[in-house]
Order: C-alpha cells, then structure tokens, then sequence
C-alpha cells in the first residue's frame, strides 16, 4: 500500500511540475526554478594535499585549487531574444568577442546601462515576468586542468553572478542557477577532459530571482564575485560545522564539531577516520583538541523519532581558551584530516575557530556574558571604479576604517558578502549581522504570502547560514529587508531556529504581534499615536526588537515600553546623505542609558557613486540618472559617512569621538582631578598611553605622559593630571585635551594612534576683549551711500542694502563684493527631503536681504559709525546693522534681527563678503579640522589651525553647504600681500569657498561648480544644524535645540588688515 501510495504521489508531482514548466517555460521566469544541478550549500572550504598546507588557511598554497579569474572572452546583447547557445558548444571561435575582466560588473566595462532605484522595480512589476529588454551576457574561458588532478572530483565555484546563468563546459551544459550574492558550485568531473578545456557561461541581467532582490543600490550584472576550481577527492570532507560552548561562568569551553563526509556509492569507507586538530594562533597544538570518528559513524548516524539529533558527532573540552570578541578577535585553526585505512591522509581542510557566546536574555544583548553595545554601519557592496566587483583591497580598507573610526558591528545590506568580508571582520575584531539577499520592497509582503516563492525565501535562508555558520563574528541572521511579513519568513526563521540555536534572528519587518496586548493594526488611526514606534513586541520567531530611523525620543520610549522584553537594535538610523549625521550624540545618551538598547546600524557605510569624467575631462561622482537610467532615485544612494573613494567624510569624525571607548569627565577641573569611564565591554586601560595637552590661545604649551589608571570593563576611576598653574595666565584663554593613545602596534593601527579623547576649557580664564581705538572719522552722505573716511581707511556703506560695498586701507581694496547680511544656506539634502516642512517654510529668508525696505539710517555723534534699520519681507522682522570704524580701520560689525511673531525659523544669521583669491592661506582659531557644524561638532578639537584657503570647502558628491567651522575666537586669510583677520565679539562660525552660493545651490554635481578666482566668505552668528534622523520626513531637520527659534539675536565683529597670518596670531 505504501509503495503504491508513493507512486501516486510521484506521478502527481511530476504532473504539477509539468505544468508549472508549461505555465513558466523559461527558467529565469520561474520562481521554482532556482538552480539545475547545483551543489549544495556548505562553509567555504579549500581542499589542502597535508595538515602543514591546511594550517596556513592560504588557498593559493594548495595544489588543487585554481583561479579562473582574469580576462574572459565577452559578448553582449541588449535583448535576451537577440541570445543564442551555440558559443557553448565545442569548437566555436570566440577570437572576435570583446575580452572583459571577471569579476567584474559589465556595466562599468561599458555595456548595457547602471541602474539606481530605492524601491521601484527596474522593470514593470508583474512576477514572475520580466518585461523590458533583458541584456544578456556570454562568457568563454579556457583552461588547463592539472595532470595531478585525475581521479579527483573537479568543482567550478562562482561567488556570485547577477542574476541567472547557465553554465556549460566543453559544450555540455553543466547547470543553471539563480541568486545574486552567493555562490554557484558544480560538479565538472564528468565534463572535463586532460589538458585544455572550455568554460562557457551564459549570463541573463534580470530573472525572477531579481523580484527578490529589490534592494536601494545599483543594479548592476555580470560575474561579479570570484571564480575557482577546486579538486577534491571522491571521499571527501565536503561541510563543516563547528560550535563553540562556554560554560556558565565564560571560562571553559566545549568545542563541538559537525562534519559532513562524501562517498561514492561504489566506495566502502571501512576503516576509514574522520580526525581534527585544534592549533593556537602561533599553530601550537591545543590541549584537549584532538579528536576523531570513524567515517562509517558518521554516515550512518542515528536519527531518532521523537526528537533531533545532537548537534556535535566531536567533542572535546577546552580549558580556558582565549575568547573572541571585537575587542580580542582571537582565533584559532582547526584542521581536519579524512584518512583512509591505512591512515594515509586523503582530504585536508581548515576554518578559523573562535570561542565566543552570543546570548539575549532578560533585554540584554551579550557576548560571552557581557553586554554590548553594536556601534555599527550598514555596507553595500560598492566601488566607484568596479561597481559590484569589490575587490579584495577595498574589503580589507572598509574594516581598517571601521576598526580605527571605533565602530564594532556591520550590517551586510542587504545580502551576504564575500566571503572575504567575514574573514577580516573574523581576524580584526568587526560583529556581523549577516543579511539574506531578500527585498521585495516595490510589491512589499506580496512574496512572503505567496507559497510558489516559498523555495526561494527558504532556499536564500539556507545557503547563506550554510556558507557563514563557523564565523565568529557572527552575531545573527537577518532574514533580510522591507519584504513585508508573512509565512515565508516563518518558515525561513524556523529553519534557522533549528538549525542555528546559537545565533539571534533578526527582522526588522516583523512588527506587530496580535497576541500582544498592546497590539494596533497597521492600518489603525492610532498606529502613528504613540510615544514610541507602534507595535513593540514583535512576532515570537525574531529575537530582537528591531527599527528603522526612529527620533531618539522614540527610540527611548520602545526602550521603557512594559510589553518589550527583548534586545532592541536600531538596523537603520542617522541616515548619512549629504551633509548630515548631525546630533548623533543625543541617540547615544539614549542608547546608553538603557540596557536593553543594543545600538544601531547607521545608514550607511559608504557614498554609491560612480567615478565618471565630463566633456572636459573633469572627474566627478555619477548618481542616479546621470546614466539615462529610468527610474532612478537620484542621489539618494549618496548617503554614506565615507566618500565613494573610502576617504572620511566629516560625518565619520562625528561617529568616532560618539562611539570612543573611553571617556573622560571633570571631578573638580580647577585642580585638574578627572574620572575615566572605560566603555569597553572586555579590555582594562592598559594597551592605552594616557596623554594630556594644554593649549594657550590654540597653541600647545604643556603636554604629558601619566600611568593610566586600573580600571576594569564598564567601570570608572578617578586620575589627577599635574598641569603647571603657576604658568597660567589669567588673560588667556586654556584648554586641556586628554587622549588615549595605542601603547602598541595592533592589526589595525601602530602605536601612538588615537582611539579617544575629551578637551575641557579651565575656568576662570578669559581673553582680553581687543582694545577698542577710537578716533574720530569723517562722515560724508552722498545719495544712498555713507562714507566713512579716516587716516588711512575708507568704509562706503550703501544704506538700501545694508552692505559695506567698499572697504579701502591705505588706497587698496579689501573686497571684492560688499559684506551684507545673509539669512539662507544652500540647501543640504537634508533641507530638501521632501516631508521637511520646516525648512520649506524656511525658504522665505531666501531674498531677504534683497527685498529688505530701509527704515532709517543715522550716522553716530562721533561720526564713525552708521546705524541702519530695516523691516525684512518676513512677516514684520527686522534688522539692524551698526558699522562702526576704528581709528586704526578696522571695521566693526554689529547686527540685531528681531522676528515677527509668525516668522519660521532662521537658516542662519550672518555676513558674507567675497575676499580676494589671492588670500591663499587661512588659519583660525575655533573646531576643526574637519567641517563641523552646531550639531555635528563634538568630534572636532579647539584649537589652532592652519591650512590652505581652498581645503576649507568639503566637496560632497551633490554640491549643498559645506566647510563650515564652529564656536570660532578669530580666522585670518592672508597672502604675499597681507590679508584679512576676522575676530568674533564672542564666537563666529565662518566658512570659505572658492566659489559662489549660486554657483554651489545650482550645481548638480562637483565638477559643475565654477571655480572663481575671489573668495566667498561666511561669518555667522550660527547655521541651521544639519539634522539627519531621516532624509525624507520632517525627522530630517536638526534637533529643536540647533535651530534658530528664538525671537531674537544679536551678534558682532571685527574686521581688520594684517600683513600676515603670523601677524593675526599676535594679535589675539
């Protein structure tokens, strides 16, 4: 009965088939067709000939494995109709095709179109059909297959190829796959021939599996990821999995092993071993850390009925073992030989190990006992020069850039990495919130409710688990991104859940249990009502509590919600577009102040722009659009804290002061005694050198070396730093810089590099206000214009514009264009995400000064100053400009603005003049170096720079305001000829730019903005902070307090001539 019972179910099955296959004939448009005779997932694994080559885990060092890397035969068609097979077959010449390099994405070599969209398809939403033009590629490679390499199975490897391909070698079609960011693997043993063969791959840019993938990046195509042969024996060693134990008190471990052996059918195993060895990093033998199973054991392993199998066929104890963490990324080497029985090693292998337990309990995300916080960053795969194809290199700069910037954790969005990646966030010390290569955000839960896409969901699930499973630097399993929810996401969770205990899951789409008594339906008029997201418990197969781009103050309320009793992670915050990141402080306040906060992911790692040259030769950073690329998102993939070249953008100075591991706080600063609070989760203070450094004025004047202070993880001491009082003048003014330097070389940075730092200015101390010279000048009215006239001076004030249009010293002139009042910023993306209202509203001070009314105008008694009133086009504000002339010329600046009861907010308060281009060199007192601004300034040192004129301008890839400086005491601009010294009457922002506002507000791109050859000068009150919750809201302002909303302001200054910068400096 059973027999026939399974006869009926087969005949069935191939009955559905059938006319699923007639429904979808072509594969790439079927979402049951994800691969023909691939292999199946497991860990990245390299066949080594001993345990000598095995233990050094250097792949080139095995004699069978082979690059296929390099240059290929290429042949492109815009059309899949325009396609043909017969370059497959045997014998064709391929002597004309283009060559192209693999990897590669061969939209960067010139063929077919990028393509940047956010949430809309790249092709009309229909699934599965995909129903635009569908460019084709086809490869050829020959190659030679080793003489050695007889009577071994040989397996071709692609990491990853966008987005279906079928494969043939030596004219037989060797398989199909789909699937972008993980690998293809087949079996070529029986295609091979000695000698030379043929590689022929046939590459379709779009297919069902593209429905899947609906990520905000570039969607580029082609072989983008490594390809490799590799030789193993027929009984080989093909998974393995390995687990680590710690007991309850995170000292011993038990190290588990899972190997999955391959026989043929026509091979006995008997007698034959399954051994592993663990080494330390130095390849010492560990104690404890031999063992071995017969293989027969292994393939005939019992499986009971009413419960699973254990997970380790090996185990061993493990004596206190070195822990992994980001902090301390140790790692160990497990080799594991497969022997035959003669004890002859016929398979070798090897994968890093580290001990390290991740656990969430009571709220708290922890590693090995300890709770941590996720300081982390989201990471596309992305080059400027290679698109997809990232090469190794820039792998490795990514994580030595997150290592020295402070940052621990990265989110792989939206889909795994190469497996390179993990390696190096394995060996420096990175966490990894691995992420399924799944997004279906233009038809949101369409998919995960849909049974015929159940395979794929599950499928992309598997396949990277079983690729990653032995890092250690993974923390958890996302099931990938804005996709909806729905029972496909289930089913990938429960397979996780099963068969990874040991790892959180995370979805951040997983949001509103019904079961939850504070449950309210999505489509609710309460669901946007609360003080924190709606929602928070989410469903029970996800770990933790996850958000997107939450303000702080909700973020805080998720975290006091009685319903949630689970870790709550920010997968996405502080999105980074343009100028942006601002306040990233206060979400640390909030995240520090509540255990069960993990942390983030901040939006994202790195600018996607493409480095492309114009007409002139001129290179610039393409977005969206620039490639005649419909539908596009524009610059919205412009949003990272490093620029497309991996330079630092200023936003990541921000992130690395945020995210220090150390902090320094005043017990009492008068007799310089300070308390360290070590923010590290398992490291004392002692591979840091204590520094500390005192500057007078900006300048350095006492500096020091002191014993750092005991002091364990998570905890606090107190340390005295012996400043020299009786050298402190009470006429200046002093700031105390303490920093953390590396008291050693480390992976990731040499000695002396700084990790952390706090500056405190001394009170009681204070700047001599500059003495005012007085003297008598003479007043002259001529018209609309006031001259003001003295020894060696002339001020010509233009009464209607409020503007000082002439400024001579001894018969030269000093501007340009006159110094006028200025309420407007260029827009920052920020500015103009398309829900920020308030900046909207802003946008009436835009032509302010231009369209100002004079109200009155009076020349003062001593005849060397003209004060001058006006009512502003903004709801009944107004302005008054005093300009005021010393005896010696220098100019005195002094501006009231008052607003009308119903006026918005100001975008900023201040002058701006243009200044000769000659003034080549600039310093200043104030924050820097880099760009910083009201809200993004606490990673800035005060002190005194000098720099030249033009590196003052940051150049972001969309031109929007920039470069400038905050809390400034004075700056000077000079040349061979002398220059301009500015000094605020308290503190000034200022910023300069070889170029104009226009110029800069009307660019689409850098190389668009027109160099001039004068100066634009900046000298502000205060700006607009630069906001960055969201760029889409009215999140995407700044925080209430860094926007200009108060009644009134008032501020001054002074201009003067000097003949130098040394000059500038003796006079403050």
């Amino acid at each position: 009965m059973m027999k026939r019972i399974s006869l009926i179910t087969f005949l069935l099955t191939l009955l559905s088939l059938a006319s699923f296959g007639q429904k979808y004939p072509k594969d790439w448009e079927n979402p049951r067709m994800i691969e023909r005779n691939k292999m199946e997932a497991h860990a990245t694994l390299y066949p080594f000939q001993d345990v000598k080559t095995a233990l050094t885990m250097e792949r080139d060092n095995s004699q069978w494995y082979e690059s296929l890397n390099g240059t290929w035969k290429f042949y492109f068609v815009p059309k899949a109709e325009g396609a043909t097979t017969d370059f497959a077959k045997k014998g064709f010449d391929a002597s004309a095709w283009d060559n192209i390099s693999v990897p590669s994405s061969w939209e960067m070599k010139g063929y077919g179109t990028p393509i940047y969209t956010n949430i809309t398809y790249p092709f009309p939403a229909k699934p599965p059909y995909i129903l635009r033009d569908n460019p084709v590629g086809s490869y050829i490679r020959d190659f030679d297959v080793p003489d050695n390499w007889k009577d071994r199975e040989v397996i071709l490897h692609f990491g990853g190829v966008s987005s279906a391909m079928y494969v043939w070698v030596n004219g037989q079609k060797a398989g199909y796959s789909q699937g972008s960011r993980l690998p293809d693997e087949f079996d070529i043993t029986d295609y091979i021939v000695p000698g030379k063969n043929r590689v022929a791959v046939q590459v379709y840019r779009w297919s069902d599996g593209s429905y899947l993938e609906d990520q905000d990046h570039w969607r580029m195509s082609g072989i983008h990821r490594e390809v490799y042969l590799v030789a193993q024996p027929k009984v080989n060693i093909y998974d393995l999995a390995v687990r680590t134990d710690l007991d309850a008190a995170y000292k011993d471990a038990e190290l588990q092993i899972r190997p999955r052996v391959k026989v043929p059918d026509d091979t006995d195993p008997k007698g034959w071993t399954f051994s592993a060895q663990l080494y330390n990093e130095q390849g010492n033998k560990v104690k404890n850390g031999e063992m071995s199973i017969l293989v027969n054991h292994i393939l005939h392993e019992s499986v009971p009925q009413r419960d699973n199998v254990p997970f380790a066929l090996l185990k061993t104890h493990i004596t206190n073992p070195v822990k992994w963490s980001a902090e301390n990324p140790y790692l160990y080497i497990l080799v594991v030989t497969l022997k035959d029985a003669d004890g002859n090693v016929v398979d070798a292998t090897s994968t890093h190990v580290g001990f390290r337990k991740v656990e969430w309990n009571h709220g708290v995300f922890k590693v090995n006992g300890r709770p941590v916080k996720l300081y982390g960053v989201n990471r596309h795969d992305h080059s400027d020069v290679n698109g997809k194809a990232v090469t190794r290199k820039e792998m490795l700069d990514d994580i030595l850039l997150m290592k020295r910037f402070n940052l621990n954790a990265v989110r792989t969005s939206h889909y795994p990495n190469d497996p390179y990646f993990y390696d190096m966030c394995d060996k420096y010390g990175i966490y990894v919130l691995d992420e399924t290569d799944l997004e279906t955000h233009g038809l949101t839960g369409y998919f995960t409710n849909n049974t015929s896409w159940t395979y794929a969901f599950v499928d992309r699930a598997v396949r990277m688990v079983e690729r990653d499973k032995n890092h250690p630097a993974i923390i958890g399993w996302s099931l990938g991104n804005e996709s909806g929810v729905g029972p496909n996401h289930a089913a990938m969770a429960g397979w996780i859940r099963s068969y990874d205990p040991a790892r959180l899951i995370h979805y951040e789409g997983a949001q509103g249990d019904p079961a939850s008594p504070d449950y309210v339906p999505v489509n609710s008029k309460d669901y946007w009502k609360r003080p924190y997201d709606a929602n928070p418990t989410d469903r029970q197969w996800v770990d933790v509590i996850s958000r997107m781009y939450p303000s702080p103050a909700l973020l805080e309320g998720l975290a006091k919600s009685p319903w949630v009793h689970r870790p709550i992670v920010m997968c996405e915050y502080a999105h980074s577009m343009g100028n942006s990141t601002g306040d990233l402080k206060k979400y640390w306040e909030v995240i520090r102040s509540h255990p069960n906060l993990m942390g983030g992911f901040i939006w994202d790692w790195i600018d996607q722009g493409i480095l492309e040259k114009d007409k002139d030769g001129k290179p610039y950073w393409a977005y969206g659009g620039d490639f005649g690329d419909k539908p596009n998102d524009g610059n919205f993939c412009i949003n990272g804290i490093v620029a497309p070249d991996r330079t630092a953008k200023p936003a990541l100075w921000e992130c690395k002061h945020v995210f220090q591991p150390i902090s320094v706080s005043p017990v009492d600063l008068k007799n310089f005694d300070f308390t360290v609070v070590n923010r590290q989760d398992f490291t004392g203070l002692e591979p840091y050198t204590l520094k500390w450094l005192l500057r007078e004025n900006g300048v350095e004047v006492q500096h020091g070396i002191i014993p750092a202070p005991a002091c364990a993880p998570g905890e606090n001491a107190r340390f005295h730093v012996p400043v020299d009082q009786d050298k402190l003048k009470k006429d200046a003014e002093y700031v105390l810089n303490i920093s953390w330097d590396l008291a050693k070389k480390t992976l990731w940075a040499d000695a002396g590099f700084e990790i952390a730092w706090n500056e405190f200015t001394l009170p009681g101390h204070k700047v001599k206000p500059a003495a005012v010279v007085s003297g008598k000048a003479r007043a002259t009215e001529n018209g609309n214009h006031i001259t003001l006239s003295g020894k060696n001076f002339t001020v010509v004030v233009d009464k209607a514009k409020g503007a000082v249009s002439s400024y001579k010293v001894n018969g030269k002139e000093q501007f340009v264009s006159p110094l006028k009042p200025d309420f407007w910023r260029v827009p920052t993306d920020n500015d103009l995400a398309g829900g920020n209202h308030i900046f909207r509203d802003m946008r009436v001070w835009k032509d302010a000064v231009a369209h100002m009314t004079l109200q009155s105008a009076t020349i003062d008694e001593n005849q060397s100053g003209v004060v001058c009133t006006y009512r502003l086009p903004v709801d009944a504000s107004t302005l008054k400009v005093h300009y005021l002339v010393e005896e010696n010329g220098t100019l005195q600046v002094s501006a009231d603005v008052l607003k009308g009861d119903n006026a918005p907010d100001l975008p900023r308060f201040g002058f701006t003049v243009e200044v000769p281009g000659t003034l080549t060199e600039t310093a200043y007192y104030g924050k820097g170096p880099w760009e910083n601004y009201w809200d993004r300034k606490s990673g800035a040192k005060l002190a005194l720079y000098k720099t030249p004129t033009s590196d003052l301008q940051y150049k972001y890839v969309r031109p929007q305001e920039n470069g400038n400086r905050s809390d400034v005491r004075w700056f000077a601009l000079a040349g061979k000829n002398g220059g301009l010294m500015v000094r605020g009457g308290a503190k000034v922002d200022f910023s300069v730019w070889p170029y104009t506002a226009p110029d800069l507000e009307q660019a689409k791109h850098i190389d668009e903005v027109q160099v001039r050859d004068f100066f634009t000068v900046h000298i502000d009150y205060k700006q607009l902070g630069v906001g960055g919750d969201d760029t889409w809201s009215a999140q995407a302002i700044a925080h209430p307090p860094y926007r200009l909303s108060a009644k009134s302001y008032q501020y001054s200054f002074t201009i003067r001539t000097v003949k130098s910068i040394a000059q500038a400096e003796k006079l403050y």
